[in-house]
């Protein structure tokens, strides 16, 4: 003890100690700007996977930014009314919106006044995650394989009802493509959301549905509802004794995608900082893993990735939705 007082007291030793390295600090989080709630709109009902999507991501990017995230569902016209909320909402960052494709690309097509423009009144982040849809059946449904559904709606044309998400959404056009593919006659019931419809799925008010796979796997796999067939262009590694659509109706292959959007005129520093946050949550266990389990497939595009995918699909949809006969309400 003596003799390290002695050292200390020496101006040499006082040298060394400063020039020795200090501790490595981690660096204070830069303040998100305004450092006020954000406001993430799901333009659906609670229970559906975009629900589930959009508290995640919340949860996530309120640790990220350290700010609060404040999940609102504002559901109603396939999306088209939270999405057009967001749209008039001020750029600053504090108004965001988590929405599947077809809120950007089958609306346009299928509302008159729709309140906003998919390419114009947004600012594109992320496109997150895309999956397939998966064909369901109630479980006391007769049919046990795609081929036998086809075979019951041509013995009896408009004896089957399918559940949709509203017009132009995933659910509702894949059931009216598998409709034109197999030459059949199914009747549409509309929801205001996957859960519900799901849930009349499930209790036998409807006999069947494309939706979500993430979204109906809890119920597919607790055997609340049998799976036929998935939309993908093979069997998903979550379902992999269930076959696809393409493997009775060649070509029959979509997938859907959710992402993040804020309003145009987003202040180039505010979109990097908020895409910064939303790729280190894609590549987050927490945030992966629960989208792989039910069949998801982070995708984690930039900018430039999701708008080009919206002016490819709105085409895409555009020419489906002509194709379909279906007009703009």
């Amino acid at each position: 003890m003596l003799r390290q007082t002695f050292l200390r007291g020496l101006p040499g030793f006082a040298l060394l100690a400063a020039a020795r390295p200090a501790p490595a600090q981690t660096p204070p989080q830069e303040p998100f700007p305004g450092n006020a709630p954000i406001t993430l709109v799901i333009p659906y009902p609670a229970g559906g996977i975009g629900d589930y999507l959009t508290r995640l991501v919340g949860k996530k990017l309120g640790e990220e930014l350290g700010v609060s995230v404040v999940v609102e569902n504002k559901p109603g016209a396939n999306g088209a009314i939270g999405a057009a909320v967001v749209a008039k909402a001020k750029p600053d960052g504090h108004t965001l919106m988590c929405v599947p494709a077809s809120t950007l690309t089958s609306n346009p097509w299928l509302i008159k006044n729709l309140g906003y423009d998919p390419l114009k009144d947004f600012t594109p982040l992320t496109r997150l995650i895309e999956f397939p849809n998966v064909l369901m059946v109630n479980p006391d449904f007769p049919a046990r394989t795609v081929q036998e559904l086809i075979d019951l709606a041509r013995r009896k044309p408009g004896s089957v009802n399918y559940g949709s998400v509203g017009v132009g959404s995933s659910t509702h056009l894949q059931a009216e493509m598998f409709r034109r593919a197999a030459g059949i006659e199914i009747v549409n019931i509309t929801y205001k959301g996957s859960a519900p419809a799901l849930q009349d799925l499930a209790a036998g008010q409807v006999q069947m549905m494309f939706d979500n796979l993430p979204s109906a796997f809890p119920l597919i796999s607790g055997g609340k509802v049998r799976a036929l067939a998935v939309t993908g262009a093979r069997s998903s590694p979550v379902l992999p004794d269930v076959p696809p659509v393409a493997a009775v109706l060649p070509g029959f292959v979509e997938v859907t995608w959710w992402a993040i959007l804020a309003p145009a005129g987003l202040p180039a520093e505010v979109a990097r900082k908020l895409n910064e946050s939303l790729q280190k949550i894609a590549k987050d266990p927490d945030f992966a893993k629960p989208m792989t389990d039910r069949g998801g497939v982070v995708v984690a595009g930039g900018p430039d990735d999701l708008r080009s995918a919206i002016q490819s699909e709105i085409e895409k949809a555009g020419k489906l939705i002509r194709e379909l006969g279906i007009t703009a309400q």
